[in-house]
């Protein structure tokens, strides 16, 4: 049985991941359309600061967490800068 949950998990992940993407892109696409542009600016190299700072140490002190989160708020974020044209350092 778990076997099989485990098969369905497998499955099923990728699909949330994306739709968890999407999700966020489309709360960054709030955050630009109500705020100023520096506030938007600032709220996307946050949360690539924060983010990349948090898959840092997890991995430095071998944290057991789900990094495919991380990595899905931070390919969110870096696709959404690209297609703004905004730097994040």
């Amino acid at each position: 049985m778990a076997e099989i949950q485990e098969i369905l998990v497998r499955a099923v992940l990728p699909i949330v991941k994306a739709v968890g993407k999407v999700e966020m892109e489309h709360v960054l696409w709030g955050v630009k359309e109500n705020n100023s542009m520096e506030t938007y600016r600032n709220t996307l190299q946050g949360l690539h600061s924060d983010f990349s700072l948090l898959k840092e140490i997890a991995l430095k002190s071998k944290t057991s967490i789900d990094d495919g989160i991380i990595d899905l708020v931070l390919e969110a974020v870096k696709e959404t800068a690209e297609a703004d044209g905004i730097t994040l350092a």
